[in-house]
């Protein structure tokens, strides 16, 4: 068979170990994990089926580390990539994998994370991705500065060097387009100098007016930050936040601040606003599965109270109160509560309790107070909701809905959800990341 070399990917000196791998699975992280003398092999870029040529870059007592030197015979479900920016952009860890072969990874991998809770747990299949190019509507990009002025784009896997990617086959069309406006600011802006890290975003079929949020360096203040942001205007964008080190205040703002997306209501699609520093799901498509499945699973009744944790701006929070008789959503973002706020008064939707701070001390003082409600939603960040579960235990749901973009945070908190006297009875994996190796997963518990 014939030899296929990764794109981008030129042969190096064997400076180090090398020897050939076949790779066995995929692993949470990106990586690919093959065995060599008994020993496990983790590397970047790898399909199961492959045999690969690799050099060890890392060699610890239990596993190894490696780099891709040559694919020598492909597996049954590696692609050509068709992107020239794959052997170094950390980005999409698995663009070389057929799509069918990443879902069954991505199943294989959360039951593998569930693995101690399979007894009478209903494992439904995953949720697949569609599209699953082309469906980003918000890229973080790191900048550094060069010359007299700056470059932005992703970090390289494994290092802080920066690629420079254009085309990325994950954005929406019309987006590139931008990224590259924004570029030609960049490159020869001396107050570019000062910015660490810049988030794109665009609203819901509108690729093509992007709202831009600049995060400062240390000492960067607000005559760097207005005058930057009048610059990125410049460029075409519909509205720009620049911050320093603490996201809230703004340090300058021009135009409008906002993207919008649908969530599915009862009566059609309730279009919700973000700041462009509210967290927002990447692949509006598939939010809206998560919504209408989170709806379902949690079937609250007219007569029920309806607690929202990490609520965020709302995005689970207004469709779950068309359906019960309150919502109380705790959420630490103060632009995200601002945005909550607003879209619970554009959609009329008056049985909401908004309540701004963090999760774990907003829940010791409703279990003090003795509230009680039926029905949990919690989506955490990737640390999971470790330092919540007891306060949350506390308030004696019937039922819970954790919502986790972190198998390993999933993992644990569902042992300590466990101990605490839930059970975990419904499960389904949604490809909400197509190309790398994240899961969006929907548990559903029940008090035993």
């Amino acid at each position: 068979m014939k030899r296929q070399q990764p794109r981008g990917l030129t042969r190096i000196p064997h400076a180090k170990e090398t020897f050939e791998l076949e790779v066995e699975r995929l692993t949470w992280g990106g990586r690919a994990l093959g065995r060599h003398g008994g020993k496990v092999v983790f590397v970047p870029k790898g399909v199961p089926g492959d045999r690969l040529q690799v050099e060890v870059t890392r060699d610890k007592k239990s596993f190894s580390e490696a780099r891709l030197l040559e694919v020598l015979s492909p597996g049954a479900g590696r692609v050509d990539p068709g992107c020239p920016w794959f052997s170094r952009c950390g980005g999409c860890q698995w663009l070389a994998a057929h799509y069918a072969t990443q879902v069954s990874q991505k199943e294989a991998l959360l039951r593998s994370a569930l693995r101690h809770h399979l007894e009478g747990l209903e494992l439904e299949p995953l949720s697949p991705a569609d599209p699953t190019h082309r469906y980003r509507h918000r890229g973080d990009f790191h900048v550094q500065p060069s010359g007299d002025g700056a470059r932005l784009g992703f970090f390289e896997e494994g290092s802080h060097r920066l690629v420079e990617v254009s085309g990325c086959l994950l954005f929406e069309p019309g987006f590139d387009e931008g990224l590259t406006r924004v570029r030609k600011v960049l490159e020869h802006e001396p107050t570019a100098r000062a910015l660490e890290r810049l988030t794109l975003a665009h609203s819901e079929g509108d690729s093509g007016a992007l709202v831009v949020h600049g995060r400062l360096r240390r000492g960067a203040g607000e005559h760097e930050a207005a005058s930057l942001a009048e610059r990125l205007m410049g460029a075409g964008l519909r509205g720009a936040v620049l911050s320093g080190a603490m996201l809230d205040p703004a340090l300058a703002e021009a135009g409008d601040r906002f993207i919008s997306f649908g969530v599915p209501g009862p009566g059609g699609d309730m279009m919700l606003r973000a700041d462009v520093r509210s967290f927002t799901q990447a692949h509006f498509a598939m939010n809206r599965e998560l919504v209408r499945a989170a709806s379902a699973w949690l079937t609250p009744s007219s007569a029920e109270r309806v607690l929202d944790l990490y609520s965020g701006v709302g995005n689970f929070s207004l469709p779950l109160a068309t359906a019960c008789a309150e919502v109380v959503a705790v959420e630490g973002s103060s632009t995200a509560c601002a945005d909550a706020l607003a879209n619970a008064c554009a959609n009329g939707i008056a049985n909401i309790r908004h309540v701004e701070g963090a999760v774990a001390p907003a829940l010791e003082r409703l279990a003090s107070e003795g509230e009680r409600f039926e029905a949990v939603l919690l989506d955490p960040p990737r640390t999971g909701a470790r330092e919540a579960l007891d306060a949350l235990a506390r308030l004696e749901p019937s039922r819970i809905l954790y919502i986790a973009c972190n198998l390993s945070a999933l993992e644990r908190d569902l042992g300590v959800l466990t101990g605490l006297g839930y059970r975990p009875i419904r499960v389904r994996g949604f490809d909400c990341f197509p190309q790398t190796y994240a899961l969006e997963t929907l548990c559903l518990l029940e008090r035993a």
